[in-house]
């Protein structure tokens, strides 16, 4: 999040593209969408050079109207990172295993991400029943009450795991809430599958895996997103889990494997 500059801040110190990356840093998992007055707070920008700037970013598509006097992350951003070579190549690798889940499961195969600010964006997804509304390349989810998350966190340093927390949790969180959120991270970590059921009525459920790199950290995810109705935990942790693998095995070949001597862990799903 961009920190407010002071009320008397020359806007002109800042170059054009600065103010525009500024105002695109507003957008985050808490607060997807934003204001212009919401913008002007954050950023300490005039309401006349936000309203330019986003007219700008809304004609290049790196922006998008959702109603009246809000705005989101265009979609032009998210073709954009397609260009970047490593997550090509994790793209490429993964189609035809996200395809084949799908075509097993009929249920919505997804392709996650965490983001250097620390969000889990949707790299890409495939299929989908009724639960597919809504979701797009580019949706950010939040960390602790999704599967990408929590396998990422499960995943995470101790270190890091600990601020992530700190930064994270309620103010009411408790010794006996960190606790058992760790015991569930660890046991995330032991099968290699999360299941995260939806926080309120209507939320779909997930079921989601590690896709590694060559040095053993989890380089993105592979859910499937499911109505709550239709979860079969088990059964579905398994598809999940194999396919997960199968991408990582893609993406690292066995001679590769062998010659630095990463051994990922298996996934054995509850």
């Amino acid at each position: 999040m961009v920190t407010p500059l002071p009320a008397d801040a020359d806007d002109g110190k800042r170059s054009v593209l600065g103010r525009a990356f500024d105002i695109l840093d507003c957008f985050s998992t808490e607060q997807p969408e934003q204001t212009i007055a919401g913008l002007c707070g954050q950023t300490g920008l005039p309401p006349a050079t936000v309203h330019r700037m986003l007219a700008g970013l809304v004609e290049w598509e790196a922006v998008e109207r959702t109603g009246r006097g809000r705005y989101r992350l265009g979609r032009r951003l998210w073709r954009l990172g397609w260009g970047v070579a490593d997550v090509r190549l994790l793209r490429d690798a993964a189609r035809s295993f996200m395809v084949d889940l799908y075509s097993a499961t009929g249920e919505l195969v997804a392709l996650g991400t965490r983001e250097s600010s620390g969000d889990v964006t949707i790299m890409d997804f495939i299929g989908g029943r009724s639960v597919n509304a809504g979701w797009y390349s580019g949706r950010r989810v939040p960390l602790l009450d999704s599967g990408p998350g929590l396998v990422y966190l499960a995943h995470a340093t101790p270190n890091d795991l600990t601020e992530t927390l700190r930064e994270l949790c309620p103010p009411r969180w408790s010794r006996s809430d960190d606790f058992q959120l760790r015991q569930r991270l660890s046991e995330i970590k032991r099968t290699g599958v999360a299941v995260a059921r939806g926080t309120s009525p209507g939320e779909p459920a997930w079921v989601s895996a590690p896709v590694y790199r060559r040095d053993g950290s989890v380089r993105s995810t592979l859910s499937l997103i499911v109505p709550e109705y239709r979860l079969n935990a088990v059964s579905m942790s398994r598809a999940v889990a194999g396919t997960a693998r199968a991408i990582t095995e893609a993406m690292v070949p066995q001679r590769a494997r062998r010659a630095r001597g990463t051994s990922f862990p298996a996934s054995r799903p509850a």
